[in-house]
C-alpha cells in the first residue's frame, strides 16, 4: 500500500515507523522544512529513501486522479493496514472511562472514511468499526485524507455489523443511531457511558436491520433548508457533542 503526502507520511514516521518499508521523494531544488524533517526521521529509523525526478516520480500516481498530491513530493511504501478485531478493541476500551466507538454503515467514499477518522482522533473516539463489504477500506486515499489519523485509532473490519452491535450491547454499550425523523436530538441524550454511534450513508441512511438494534434514535437539529449533512460532517457533530459532555 502507498501513503501519499507530507502530513500522512510524517505522522506515520512518528507513530509507527516499522510500518514503512521505503520512502520515495521528488527531487526539489528547495525542499521545504517538512520534507527535510521526513528525510531526517527516515534516516533516524534506517528507512531506505530514494529521490526521483518528476517523470519517474509521477509514474506512481494515477493520471486520472488529480487529488493524489504529486506536488507534495513524498510517497511511503507500507504494509497493508492491519485491522483490529472487534473483541480486541472492546478489551482495549475497558481501560477507558466511557469509551466511544463509531459504526460506519456503507460509507463507501474513502474521502469520507478519512475525514471521519481524522475527526474521531481529534475528538477522542476510541475505535471505528466498518463492514467487510460495501465499505471503503483503509488505503492511501484514506491515509492522506485523514492526515495520518488512522495511525492513531483502531479500526475493526467485521463481516456482520448486526452481530457486532449485539456484541457491543452484551459488553455494556448503548447503541445510538442517527435518524432524520427521530424525536430526540443529540443534545438530549447522555453520552457519559460506553456508547456506539452508527453513521449511515448519505443516500440511504442506516439500514433497517441496524436501526432495529439501536437503543436510541436521535437527530441533529438543523435550520431546515437542507435536510441532511454529509456523513463525515454528521459524525463530527455527534463526536463533538460527546466530547463536550465528557469535558464539561
Amino acid at each position: 500500500m502507498l501513503v501519499i503526502g507530507k502530513n500522512p507520511v510524517s505522522e506515520l514516521l512518528i507513530s509507527d515507523p516499522g510500518f514503512i518499508s521505503k520512502i520515495v521523494l521528488l527531487k526539489k531544488i528547495k525542499p521545504d522544512d517538512k520534507l527535510k524533517d521526513i528525510v531526517k526521521l527516515a534516516k533516524d529509523h534506517r528507512i531506505n529513501t530514494m529521490f526521483l525526478g518528476y517523470s519517474d516520480f509521477k509514474k506512481f500516481f494515477s493520471s486520472k486522479n488529480k487529488e493524489e498530491g504529486i506536488s507534495q513530493g513524498v510517497i511511503a511504501f507500507v504494509k497493508d493496514y492491519e485491522y483490529k478485531p472487534l473483541r480486541e478493541m472492546v478489551e482495549d476500551c475497558r481501560k477507558v472511562k466511557n469509551p466511544l466507538v463509531l459504526i460506519l454503515d456503507n460509507i463507501t467514499d474513502p474521502h469520507n472514511l478519512g475525514a471521519i477518522a481524522r475527526s474521531a482522533v481529534c475528538l477522542g473516539a476510541d475505535g471505528i468499526v466498518i463492514p467487510r463489504h460495501n465499505s471503503a477500506e483503509v488505503n492511501h486515499t484514506v491515509m492522506k485524507t485523514s492526515s495520518g489519523a488512522v495511525s492513531y485509532i483502531s479500526i475493526a473490519r467485521e463481516t456482520n455489523l448486526s452481530n457486532s452491535l449485539e456484541y457491543l450491547k452484551n459488553n455494556g454499550y448503548w447503541i445510538f443511531g442517527t435518524e432524520i425523523n427521530a424525536q430526540k436530538t443529540i443534545f438530549e441524550i447522555d453520552l457519559l457511558a460506553p456508547s456506539a454511534i452508527i453513521i449511515g450513508s448519505e443516500g440511504k441512511g442506516i439500514r433497517k436491520v441496524l436501526l432495529e438494534k439501536c437503543d436510541h434514535l436521535v437527530r441533529i437539529p438543523m435550520a431546515g433548508k437542507i435536510s441532511s449533512l454529509n456523513a463525515s460532517v454528521s459524525a463530527s457533530v455527534f463526536l463533538y457533542e460527546a466530547f463536550r459532555q465528557k469535558n464539561l
